[in-house]
């Protein structure tokens, strides 16, 4: 028995030895049965929707005048937990614990038949507030964008071709490899799907702005108000496809280890590695004038110049410090390795909804 527990012992020590060498800096390796605090908003799909509610609420009150009613904000906020939750889940579906994943990957595939439930709860409250209570004019415009969101969840998670099934089905890693190269090559002749997100999500966050002005006769804007309101959408897609990109920048290769394709893991030429690694001071450079220039309002522009300076930061500071290709598969058994918090997401997260949440504060 003494020998027995010796060996035991020897083993978990080499595991967690291995474990530190992989270890990457901005990275912390943890246990699937913790999860730090600082990933919570993460796990639970509610960073997105503390963006999302910060910036409609900033909308609202400089183009529309008024804050944004209880129905739009949970319709919403509901409406953002749905899309990630259904696109987490899916992820996870097709997760090989085996090799190195992320820590919400991870959380959902552990959880996925809560998530489930609650997911069809929510979906069911979030129904009846947006029958019952939005006006026709938001509940048009919000059936077109989703069927826009639809059409990109169908062309990312569900398989149209002979490669994909087959990627997502075989878990032989030499045969994965071999389908993921040419995966991603399909991946490159199309809109990056962290582009799409971005634009998404902006018009989704504008979209009651947008019905307000445009619809309701009491607060029809003039072309410059129009203008501007354009402008403020544009630079949040701007601030939102940057987050998504230096997001996939930093999952890089546990997105390779898994088969999932991203703007991160398409082949780099020198354009792309340049664009890369200017994302955040392109997205400052961008927003600048879309702020100063085309009469934003200065809470919506200073937000929008706060949040593109953060990211700036974070690209610069924080760095790629992406895992050495040799080391991804060095931990094929070791669990507590293969699941990673990376807290550089929190980082880029909470620069885009702390600005206006502290404006909205302040004004």
């Amino acid at each position: 028995m003494e020998r027995v527990a010796r060996a035991m012992l020897d083993s978990r020590e080499m595991l967690n030895h291995d474990g530190d060498h992989q270890k990457q800096p901005g990275e912390r390796e943890t246990p699937s049965s913790r999860v730090p605090v600082a990933a919570l908003l993460s796990v639970l799909s509610l960073d997105a929707v503390l963006v999302a509610a910060a910036w409609q609420q900033l909308l609202m009150r400089s183009f529309c005048q008024r804050s944004a009613s209880w129905p739009e904000m949970i319709a919403l906020s509901t409406t953002v937990w749905l899309i990630y939750v259904a696109d987490r889940l899916l992820d996870a579906s097709r997760l090989d614990r085996s090799r190195p994943h992320t820590l919400r990957h991870a959380f959902y595939l552990r959880h996925r038949r809560l998530f489930f439930a609650a997911w069809v709860a929510v979906l069911l409250a979030d129904t009846f507030v947006v029958v019952r209570f939005l006006s026709p004019e938001v509940l048009r415009s919000g059936l077109v964008l989703a069927a826009a969101v639809l059409v990109y969840g169908a062309g990312v998670h569900f398989p149209s071709s002979l490669v994909e099934r087959n990627l997502a089905t075989d878990r032989n890693p030499a045969t994965r490899r071999k389908f993921a190269s040419k995966g991603f090559r399909r991946e490159r002749r199309t809109i990056p799907k962290e582009f799409r997100v971005g634009v998404l999500f902006a018009l989704g966050v504008s979209l009651t702005a947008w019905a307000d002005r445009v619809f309701v006769a009491e607060t029809v804007g003039d072309g410059a108000t129009l203008l501007s309101l354009g402008a403020a959408t544009v630079g949040m897609a701007i601030l939102f496809c940057v987050n998504c990109v230096l997001v996939a920048r930093y999952e890089r290769y546990l997105d390779e280890a898994q088969s999932f394709a991203s703007i991160a893991t398409r082949s780099e030429n020198g354009v792309t590695r340049l664009m890369n690694r200017s994302l955040g001071v392109f997205a400052f450079v961008i927003a600048l004038p879309i702020a100063a220039l085309l009469g934003v309002p200065t809470p919506v522009g200073a937000a929008i110049l706060i949040a593109a300076m953060g990211l700036a930061v974070i690209a610069i500071a924080a760095g790629d410090h992406e895992t050495r290709r040799s080391s991804v598969n060095r931990n094929q058994g070791a669990m507590l390795a293969n699941t990673i918090f990376d807290v550089r997401g929190v980082w880029v997260d909470a620069v885009l909804w702390t600005p206006p949440a502290v404006i909205l504060c302040c004004v």
